[in-house]
């Protein structure tokens, strides 16, 4: 299916975290087909910043009664991009385009489910938690890790949906203090392995994810943060390394953002 482009309403812009902002937005045509893992491109179309359009991973749909009538987006102000995006309020206008790439796989007969998030990486992870729970009937553990407790986000949405919450911190003011992979890797030896990993975060935390899948024998997706600028493979900017053909790349938006860890080289 092809993807939307429309200029779109916003329904609310709430600061949930120091330099944390989640976005809803009016687009039910997008919203009831976007799946867990897939991305919308932005733009703030007034001419604030004449720039290109930006990727936002989709947080959840949002529903109204029984009626799914737009999305929800979590992003973190990094720039000039977001720092306009974070301006916008209720009833400014949006320019959205998707959804695009690739979402993530859930095969029939799975049991159990690690999710993985360093910081951000959460928004695509919270709506595949949703989906698991909802759709699959699996309760996900899900691990989130952070700097400190402001970049451990959507802890309320993650106990509605009655997932099992696993929280490391690098300061320790949350959680366990230290990196969310050691935290896996220790439960992985102390409670079994589970069905498959789903992991976004930074790159050295998927490198480090993709391995302790590896040596323990468990499927494994992740998701690709990465600059893009036109979510069509036509700029190039998101290339990634193919594993299974030598001196080829495979293009994030188009082939991704969602990847089996083993068909791409994550160098960290």
């Amino acid at each position: 299916m092809e993807p939307f482009q429309k200029k779109v309403p916003v329904l609310h812009n709430v600061n949930v975290a120091p330099g944390y902002f989640k976005m809803g937005v009016a687009f039910p045509e997008l919203g009831r087909i976007a799946l867990p893992g897939q991305f919308v491109m932005v733009r703030v179309p007034d001419g604030r910043i004449p720039l290109l359009r930006r990727p936002f991973s989709i947080l959840r749909q949002i529903v109204k009664g029984d009626e799914i009538c737009g999305f929800e987006l979590l992003y973190r102000v990094v720039g000039k991009g977001t720092g306009a995006l974070s301006k916008l309020k209720g009833g400014d206008t949006l320019d959205v385009l998707g959804p695009l790439g690739n979402g993530f796989s859930c095969q029939d007969g799975i049991r159990s489910a690690f999710l993985v998030a360093g910081g951000i990486g959460i928004t695509p992870l919270y709506y595949l938690a949703h989906f698991l729970c909802h759709q699959k009937k699996v309760r996900p553990s899900v691990f989130v890790g952070g700097k400190s407790a402001s970049d451990i986000l959507c802890r309320e949405e993650l106990n509605d949906i009655s997932a099992q919450i696993r929280i490391t911190t690098e300061d320790g003011s949350l959680g366990e203090k230290g990196i969310i992979t050691s935290l896996v890797k220790k439960t992985i030896h102390a409670d079994g392995k589970p069905d498959i990993i789903y992991a976004c975060g930074p790159t050295p935390m998927l490198c480090t994810i993709s391995k302790i899948a590896a040596d323990h024998n468990i499927g494994c997706q992740v998701s690709l943060e990465t600059v893009m600028a036109c979510g069509f493979g036509a700029c190039l900017g998101c290339a990634v390394e193919n594993a299974r053909s030598r001196g080829r790349y495979l293009h994030v938006c188009t082939d991704g953002p969602v990847f089996d860890s083993r068909a791409v080289i994550i160098r960290s």
